[in-house]
């Protein structure tokens, strides 16, 4: 920390008896501005704390009956085995085992001396949880012996000259009981997973409604087919199966006829120009085309007996025929 500036963007809280702490309990603070002036001091609840420092660099100062502190000789040993020897130095002086205890100490001095404090660590878990919930990243919890001579009076009046004090450079805030902290993108990931969400149940929806309209669809055409052709003992593939069925139809009845079809009745439609519109029945058997017209008049029956009609049918390759009775014409081609 730097001396002349020991707070710098902080605010320095006081915390009552970890039992009674909650988000209405009146916290005593200090705002320190960027220059580490004492700019705000006052009292404020919690909840309403994190509302005036939002995510505000925090360090909370225990109350002194919740925190003990003391001194303990520690031989010179590795870094790597510091931590282990203090452990084993504090252990004699406490009742609880160390696991149920929060514990923060300080570096060595040259005479062997190590200033260190412990407190209860599920109540120090769940204050640090609480600073952190109300938005006030908390980074340090501070013994109250560490500011000063002072060291069983709470930290209230706000003349009390530890306002002041220089932040000591350890504290109990220790790593494994740190809350964990609330990512900044995490409302975006919650938006984004439930857009996601959205977007699939959509698909699946939409995936769904396409799979009912190709079974219709499907047994609409198994029906066509077969009805079509009643003799399949089964429809499998309707497109294929109606393929199939329709080749071999037009097999047993002659491609060739099948093919001619079409260019006989445009022929037919030349030959016979006053029969537009006025078809009463049409049929193809042994490449013939049969015409039954419906009653035309006497100026299409004049007409139709006309040896130039019969000549004009010729040319276009056509044999023309009347019937006897009816409105009837047989139309196929001329043999050569």
């Amino acid at each position: 920390m730097d001396k002349k500036n020991p707070l710098k963007n902080t605010l320095r809280i006081a915390l009552p008896v970890l039992a009674e702490f909650g988000e209405d309990s009146p916290l005593p603070h200090a705002w320190f501005d960027r220059r580490g002036r004492c700019a705000r001091q006052g009292e404020l609840t919690l909840r309403a704390l994190g509302r005036a420092y939002p995510q505000a660099a925090c360090e909370a100062v225990l109350h002194p009956s919740d925190v003990i502190a003391a001194t303990v000789q520690i031989p010179a040993v590795a870094r790597a085995r510091y931590a282990a020897a203090v452990q084993g130095a504090l252990e004699p002086l406490v009742l609880s085992g160390l696991d149920a205890l929060a514990v923060g100490h300080g570096p060595r001095a040259a005479d062997g001396s190590v200033p260190l404090a412990w407190a209860a660590r599920e109540p120090v878990r769940r204050a640090w949880s609480l600073l952190n919930a109300h938005g006030l990243r908390a980074h340090a919890l501070i013994a109250p012996q560490t500011l000063g001579p002072e060291t069983r009076t709470p930290l209230r009046d706000p003349a009390d000259p530890r306002w002041l004090a220089p932040s000591p450079s350890w504290s109990l805030a220790m790593p494994q009981l740190a809350p964990a902290r609330a990512s900044r993108w995490r409302p975006a990931w919650r938006w984004g997973a439930a857009a996601a969400a959205v977007w699939i149940g959509g698909l699946n929806l939409y995936a769904s409604q396409l799979r009912s309209e190709a079974d219709a669809l499907r047994d609409g055409m198994r029906r066509q087919v077969l009805a079509a052709f009643p003799d399949l003992p089964v429809v499998l593939d309707p497109a294929r199966q109606a393929q199939q069925g329709l080749d071999a139809l037009q097999a047993s009845r002659g491609a060739a006829g099948a093919a001619d079809f079409l260019p006989l009745a445009r022929a037919a439609a030349q030959a016979l120009p006053f029969a537009a519109d006025k078809v009463a029945r049409l049929a193809y058997t042994g490449q013939t085309l049969t015409l039954q017209l419906a009653d035309a008049g006497e100026p299409s029956q004049r007409i139709a007996e006309t040896p130039a009609l019969i000549q004009q049918a010729s040319a276009l390759g056509l044999k023309l025929e009347r019937a006897d009775t009816g409105h009837t014409w047989r139309i196929a081609r001329a043999q050569p």
